[in-house]
């Protein structure tokens, strides 16, 4: 069981990730990617500024999947990595 739980927690943390993102088709409110924002931090604000995307929502959704993914590959990975360590 103890091996499952960086994919069970990656995976949530997805989920979480894919949940955040629906407010942003289906609501008309400036702020209804706030979340997706929030779970991509930090690497939103830093591709965001080094690319510039002001307004563009093409991009900030690109983003949004690009930081989650780095999010999602070292949670996964540092998990693995602590599991491993102290599940003996």
């Amino acid at each position: 069981m103890s091996r499952r739980i960086p994919s069970i927690v990656t995976a949530i943390y997805l989920v979480l990730v894919v949940l955040s993102i629906i407010p942003i088709f289906t609501g008309d409110d400036a702020l209804s990617g706030i979340f997706a924002v929030l779970l991509t931090q930090p690497w939103v604000s830093l591709f965001g500024n080094l690319f510039g995307s002001s307004g563009n929502m093409a991009t900030g959704l690109i983003l949004i999947i690009i930081g989650a993914a780095i999010n999602a590959a070292i949670l996964y990975y540092v998990l693995r990595w602590l599991v491993g360590r102290f599940a003996r």
